[in-house]
Order: C-alpha cells, then structure tokens, then sequence
C-alpha cells in the first residue's frame, strides 16, 4: 500500500490536516494528509505518535477521510473541479490530486484529461517523484514516457473514452489499446465515443471491433455480450460445418444480435438437413403408421422428412424419434393452433388404451400454453372414446 522513504517527528498542531483511519482496515497505523498548501503529503502516523512520509498513493479514496470540520476546511481548501476530476479513480485520488498540488502544469492536465494523470499513477503508485517528472511533461511526451502513442489521435481516443473506471482493469484495458508498438486504438476511429464494453469486446473478438454488429453489441446488455460468445463460437461452426470457406465475412457484415442469432438458427437448420440425408435410413421412404384421422389444427407426421422437417422448423430433436416410430411405438403429430407445437405419444400395447401424451413442445422446446395443454388432452380424450367405440363394434 506504502512506501516509506524517511521518518521523522513533526509539529502538526498548526497544520489544517485530514486523518485516514486505516487501523480499521486491519494495518498498525493511521493516515495523516496535509493540506492544499502543504503539497498534500501524506504521511504514516505510528501508534508512538511519529510520522513517516508515504512517497506514493494510499491505495483508497478521500471518502475513507474521518468526518468532521477539519475534512470541510480541508476539502474547500482543493481548487475547484479537482474533486471531481479524481472522483472517478478512487484507489489513485489522492496521488492525482498531490501531483497537481505540486506542479502547475499536472493541475492543467487534471483540468482536462484527468486520465492521463491516472496512467502515471498507475504506472508509478510507490514512486512520488518518478510520477511528478513525468506529469511535468507536454502530454505527449508523457504519453511517449509511459511506451504509448504519442499521436493526436491517441490523444482523442482518450477523449472518445466514457468509463465508470468501475472495474480494476479498466485503466490497464486503455493503456494496452495505446500501446505504441501495436495502436490497438486506431480500431476505434470511427467511433464516437468508447466505453468498457466497446474495449471488453475488443478483447475478445477484436474482429467485431468497428463493425456494425460491434457497435451495436457495445450498447447492448450484459446478459447480451455473455450470450455473445456461445453463440458467436457456435455460428463460426456451424457456418464450417455446412461448407462455408469463410463463415466469419457473413458475420462481420451483421448490423445486430437479433441477426446473428436468426444466422446461427438458419445456419443449425442447414447442418440439420445435410445431417439428416447423410444419416438417412433405410427405410427414410416408406411411410409412417397411421393411428389417427386427421383433426382440426393437428396432423400426424407422415414419414422420415416430414418428421426432420418439423425438427427444423421447431429447433428440437424431433427426429431422433424415427426408428421408435416405424417400429410402432410412437406417434409425432404436428399442432397449428392455439400456438405452433410438436405432439409426441407414447405407445403400449399392454395397455387398455395405449395411446399416452409423452411431450408438447413448441420452438426449441417451449413450453406450452394452459390453453394449448388443453386442447390436446381434450383431443386426446375424444380419440380414447372413438377407441372404446371401435373396441365394442
């Protein structure tokens, strides 16, 4: 968290200072700041009542500052706007602040790119003077100093930048886009601004970044972007898996994830089919039994295609029911209303009535309406009394 560099006793009582209580944070000592005016040096306050200069940050911010009169003297006694400038890098806040305190030129930089002076905190957290010479510096000879671009247009995606600085890797994420040996940033051109998750998807599928699809993912949801990778991977192997030479141009000229997702389901209905030819079997063309008429909004699947054509069509594995359902012991039907579902029913001979209502499932296995349930136990219901009636003649 420290770094000392001297100890010595020191007269404080007419020193307007602000005290850090970090013995409640588990450490053997407390934190005493000095003012605006006294270059906001920090310092060590031992259980014995001596001082030892800390040449570096604190690692937490100023809202740790015990309350009282002595924290409003001195917090008013900051130039205004530099509270706020800091605000959003609590673990560097005091450092930020105790650079500008002592150099004229870092206080204008905090004035108008406050993460600039972030980067050098970040890169400098236990060195007080290492930090101070380099926020002296024209910002980009200072961006030059830390092995960054130095560019104008380095200089405007640090200002394209709209981050909470929530997450601890956010300054490290920024800096490795202004690497000067790679200029990660330069992906980010044509964006109007940039924020964690525009640099999050970066990360993982630098291929997005600048891309309709990309923009729009970086507005989306969390819940969206973790979705994002399943189905981005899946997509790039289903587009192998039906032929494509390069899946990936289809999806890069996306616009949103609503297309990406439709892609991958036309894309899983594509592989089906060629699935489903490949593993035909041999008896793909005779056709199936024949157990009920046809009724009012619900049909019986008829043979092998039309069987893998309602797996299509639904996105469920309908299909593996094949082999059950020419060996007679189980009928897929196919229902239109109250909502698009796929009626599959068991069959036992044993049984005094052998037809039983194994599934209803609707698109990729949803799950059925009340009002759908309904209709085919009541559909059902009307076939068994047919069947007691066939029985008796």
């Amino acid at each position: 968290m420290t770094t000392v560099v001297q100890e010595k006793q020191i007269n404080t009582s007419s020193l307007p200072s602000v005290m850090i209580n970090t013995a409640l944070l588990g450490y053997d000592y407390d934190i005493q700041i000095m003012s605006w005016t006294e270059g906001l040096t920090a310092y060590q306050r031992n259980p014995s009542g001596s001082l030892t200069q800390i040449d570096g940050g604190v690692g937490v911010g100023l809202t740790f500052i015990d309350e009282g009169n002595d924290k409003t003297r001195w917090m008013s006694s900051i130039p205004d706007g530099l509270l706020e400038q800091t605000a959003l890098f609590p673990e560097h806040q005091l450092q930020m602040l105790w650079l500008a305190a002592n150099s004229k030129n870092a206080e204008d930089i905090l004035l108008v790119r406050p993460f600039m002076l972030a980067m050098i905190c970040e890169s400098y957290r236990t060195d007080n003077q290492s930090a101070l010479r380099l926020a002296r510096l024209g910002q980009r000879q200072l961006l030059a100093e830390l092995g960054l671009a130095s560019t104008k247009a380095a200089l405007k995606f640090i200002d394209k930048l709209t981050l909470t600085f929530e997450g601890a890797n956010e300054i490290y994420h920024v800096m490795r886009m202004l690497n000067a040996t790679t200029c990660f940033f330069k992906r980010f051109s044509h964006y109007t601004s940039v924020n964690f998750a525009c640099l999050s998807l970066d990360n993982t599928h630098p291929f997005l970044t600048g891309t309709h699809l990309g923009r729009t993912l970086a507005e989306t949801n969390n819940a969206t972007r973790l979705r994002l990778k399943v189905v981005l991977v899946d997509t790039l192997l289903l587009g192998q898996d039906i032929g494509l030479a390069d899946p990936l141009s289809v999806i890069v000229n996306l616009t949103t994830y609503d297309a990406l997702q439709n892609l991958h389901d036309e894309w899983v209905r594509r592989r089906n089919l060629i699935r489903a030819e490949q593993r035909k079997p041999i008896d793909a063309d005779k056709p199936y039994p024949v157990y009920f008429c046809s009724a009012p909004d619900i049909e019986p699947i008829v043979d092998y295609y039309d069987l893998c054509k309602e797996g299509d069509e639904m996105c469920h594995c309908v299909a593996v029911y094949h082999n059950r359902i020419a060996q007679g012991r189980y009928i897929v039907l196919r229902l239109s209303q109250p909502e698009r579902m796929t009626i599959g029913i068991k069959i036992d001979p044993n049984k005094q009535f052998p037809y039983e209502i194994d599934q209803i499932s609707g698109l990729k296995n949803k799950i059925p309406s009340e009002d759908t349930r309904k209709k085919v136990f009541d559909w059902l219901l009307n076939e068994r009394k047919n069947y007691k009636l066939f029985k008796r003649n």
